[in-house]
């Protein structure tokens, strides 16, 4: 009998909005991100990357996770996946040849541009949510201002800021947002990972997340308007958001759901932010080492962030978006909760919660932590797997304790990172430990 199993296309246009030609290699973090999503796929799928797939790393996926890896194909660009890259007409050919012998698929991208509308519609191939990604629907999701816009609109507790579209706007809200706590947030309206930040502050006060830099502001405001303008000024995105900067957050975390194809949110997973101190002592900085899931939020607060965000999910998905969107927010030292942004895209956690479902099953949060690490020294795969097993810290399945490696470079350019999965909080730390120390000997 055919296999008549719907599979995936599955599209990595991870940061596809970059300008296209920047530069990929090895020691890019772009290509962590496209080759960690590899923990996506199932027998038989099609995987369209900017970069090309170790063998060794596909059998190391398919065999943590139960399938032969030799049945994926990958069709590689050796750049970013934009609109024009996937759909030129020798990008469609090679698809067309991968999905052939197969009759039924379903086309699953990153980020919903147009261009990947319109790739589903030529390959004939089932893509939820087209007709929104085919207006440009996906940006709504992805610009700092429009989450404002959508997060007001359905009364989530947001930061208190604006929208700035001119040197002279923003200093004006720098001026009045910045005596609340002493610092205030200006950012890109298209940026990731805090790259397009810049938090201003009155006084000396330290590494601190959410932003590339901190400066020190001084009496005039109006010249630093002016050169952060300059700064961070977006041809394509005419404005910039400020907000109130709370230094003293207690809690930094997200949520997560999947929309699925008839429009119906799915809350999957929260996370905190697991950041550490580093760089020198003259000039220290903080330092995103991975994600802990669940979120460890206090009960009443977790309750309110979870209604507010599957309010601002069921929103999108009335409006037609489908797929992933996660939702950043935090709690401030007197209680406070205050969303931050949403991204309408695959986020840092995703994996996390892809691997961790699959190898433990849907419910594994009630019974355990799932926590990454990514600052771990460069080291090839092999060398990865022989200092877990030698050091007995390999996924014991039953027990739902061990550690998994999610991506090494063999080239050994970029840090590697792991999956620590355990009992608790306690536990995770102490398997981070060990790991650390099974790696040193190595």
């Amino acid at each position: 009998m055919t296999d008549q199993k719907t599979r995936k296309i599955i599209l990595l246009n991870v940061r596809a909005e970059y300008p296209p030609e920047i530069a990929l290699n090895d020691a890019h973090p772009i290509v962590r991100a496209c080759r960690r999503t590899a923990w996506y796929a199932e027998e038989g799928d099609v995987i369209a990357s900017p970069l090309s797939f170790e063998p060794d790393f596909l059998d190391h996926v398919g065999g943590s996770l139960g399938f032969d890896a030799r049945t994926i194909s990958v069709v590689v660009r050796g750049r970013l996946l934009t609109d024009d890259v996937i759909l030129a007409p020798d990008f469609i050919a090679e698809l067309r040849e991968a999905i052939a012998g197969h009759p039924k698929w379903r086309l699953s991208a990153c980020f919903l541009t147009e261009g990947v509308a319109e790739l589903a519609e030529q390959l004939g191939v089932e893509f939820a949510g087209a007709a929104f990604a085919a207006e440009r629907g996906g940006d709504l999701l992805n610009r700092k201002s429009h989450f404002r816009q959508l997060a007001a609109g359905v009364g989530m507790p947001l930061a208190a800021g604006g929208v700035a579209q001119s040197p002279e706007r923003l200093a004006q809200m720098i001026e009045k947002w910045l005596p609340d706590t002493g610092a205030v947030i200006v950012k890109q309206e298209n940026a990731g990972g805090g790259l397009g930040n810049v938090l201003l502050a009155t006084d000396d006060i330290g590494p601190l997340p959410g932003a590339r830099e901190i400066r020190k502001i001084g009496k005039d405001i109006g010249a630093t308007a002016e050169k952060l303008w300059v700064e961070l000024f977006q041809e394509q995105h005419p404005g910039l958001v400020v907000e109130v900067y709370h230094p003293d957050t207690r809690h930094m975390f997200y949520v997560e759901y999947l929309i699925d194809d008839s429009g119906n949110p799915h809350f999957l997973n929260s996370a905190r932010f697991k950041l550490v101190h580093a760089g020198s002592s003259e000039d220290p900085y903080l330092s995103w080492v991975g994600l802990e899931l669940p979120a460890d939020v206090p009960p009443h607060s977790l309750s309110r962030a979870l209604t507010h965000a599957t309010r601002f999910a069921t929103l999108v998905s009335q409006v037609g978006y489908r797929g992933y969107i996660n939702i950043d927010a935090i709690v401030t030292a007197s209680g406070e909760l205050i969303f931050n942004e949403v991204n309408g895209r695959w986020a840092g956690g995703t994996v996390l919660h892809t691997v961790a479902a699959r190898l433990l099953g849907e419910d594994y949060a009630d019974h355990c932590v799932a926590s990454s690490l990514r600052d771990v020294r460069p080291m090839k795969l092999k060398t990865a797997l022989d200092a877990i097993r030698d050091h007995g810290l390999e996924l014991d399945l039953e027990r739902r304790d061990g550690v998994v490696v999610l991506y090494c470079d063999s080239a050994e350019n970029e840090n590697s990172e792991f999956l620590l999965i355990g009992s608790s909080a306690e536990r995770v730390r102490e398997l981070e430990t060990a790991l650390r120390a099974a790696v040193s000997d190595q």
